[in-house]
């Protein structure tokens, strides 16, 4: 059975927008000149850019056209959230695949990654964290440091909800930085290429840190975007 022209329309736009042709933050053509280009008409055209989007590599607006979010599929994954509910759509949307534990001791470069005391002891789970819905996609490299062995079951099993973080303090800070060799390899690109690092560190009601994640992403699969509207000055 043949597959639908959309479908492979869109497969090649996915492709071509993996090798580069069409950058991270750059427009894609319009449905009109795809129409023209590929002999299609534009509601075939339309459901192909519909299928770019719900993987989460593309952006459409009328005022912005169709703009590049991503160099692959993402299934419409943010590196970043601002509240708790946003914390569990993350963990619903991935899960690590094959994580490590090993038993860690902060250096001082660690330690001002981690924002902790250096020479403290953590337990590290590590892994690609990859989309529950196709686990050959990887996001991003995913690091959780925990004081206890114990919290480490929760992690690899993934099993979560809201009340795993009710009553939790949540501090993210979103960074760039350039990838380290190590995790360049686990990830497929290129040591020195630009990489955006999330870190969450989670308080308990009485501040402790529980839990610090560092989640390293390619720089150039992801974008944080903020849109927000400024009231009109009344007339």
């Amino acid at each position: 059975m043949s597959r639908p022209r959309y479908r492979v329309l869109a497969d090649q736009l996915a492709e071509g927008i993996a090798r580069g042709d069409h950058e991270v933050g750059t427009r894609l053509p319009t449905e009109i000149e795809l129409s023209a280009e590929h002999g299609l008409s534009r509601w075939t055209v339309r459901e192909a850019l519909r299928c770019l989007e719900d993987a989460g590599m593309i952006s459409r607006s009328p005022r912005s056209g169709t703009v590049v979010t991503a160099s692959r599929p993402t299934d419409g994954y943010q590196p970043s959230a601002s509240t708790p509910d946003e914390v569990m759509e993350l963990v619903n949307r991935a899960r690590l695949s094959k994580p490590t534990v090993q038993e860690v001791v902060a250096d001082r470069e660690l330690a001002e990654r981690l924002g902790v005391e250096c020479g403290s002891c953590w337990h590290l789970l590590a892994g690609a964290l990859v989309l529950r819905s196709n686990p050959r996609v990887t996001l991003c490299w995913s690091e959780n440091y925990l004081p206890n062995m114990s919290s480490t079951e929760v992690l690899r099993k993934g099993k979560f909800t809201l009340a795993d973080v009710e009553g939790l303090t949540l501090e993210q800070v979103v960074t760039a930085e350039t990838m380290r060799p190590e995790v360049a390899e686990r990830l497929g690109v290129a040591p020195g290429s630009p990489a955006l690092v999330v870190r969450r560190s989670h308080f308990d009601d009485e501040h402790r840190l529980i839990k610090v994640g560092l989640h390293t992403h390619p720089g150039d699969r992801y974008r944080v975007t903020t849109i927000f509207h400024a009231p009109r000055k009344a007339t």
